[in-house]
């Protein structure tokens, strides 16, 4: 029989070299994320009228989903949206789904920002995660 524990003893702190860090071709993190969120800017929606409508933002996928769906806002609809937010605000919600007449909106109420649109039609039947609050026009 073979005595595994003949030789063991005190745990020898053991010296540890380090290698510098190196550079890689690749994009290092710091530039992936200045691209990530230059990517994810927001475009403000400017009213046309000076006090109107204060400035409301729709993400990348907003605006892709508002052309796809062919869905434009006009002025009326933008101040109810632009209302809806200040309402939101004053309760303290973050991520609210907002409902106007036939569409339905996800949106990021600190930043003002429309995260995705859809006519409401579509928004039956689906589950909205991630919201704190929902908002429903008369």
């Amino acid at each position: 029989m073979v005595d595994f524990t003949k030789g063991i003893g005190p745990a020898e702190s053991a010296h540890v070299r380090r290698r510098p860090a190196q550079k890689r071709g690749g994009a290092g993190f710091d530039q992936a994320l200045e691209r990530m969120l230059r990517d994810s800017q927001v475009a403000p929606v400017e009213s046309t009228k000076p006090g109107e409508v204060s400035e409301i933002s729709f993400s990348r996928h907003a605006e892709a989903r508002l052309e796809s769906r062919g869905i434009t806002l006009s002025e009326a609809e933008k101040q109810q949206l632009s209302s809806a937010f200040d309402q939101l605000a004053e309760r303290g919600a973050k991520e609210s789904l907002v409902l106007l007449g036939d569409r339905a909106y996800v949106v990021g109420v600190p930043k003002r920002t429309v995260i995705t649109a859809m006519p409401r039609s579509e928004a039956l039947g689906t589950i909205f995660t991630n919201i704190d609050s929902t908002f429903v026009a008369n």
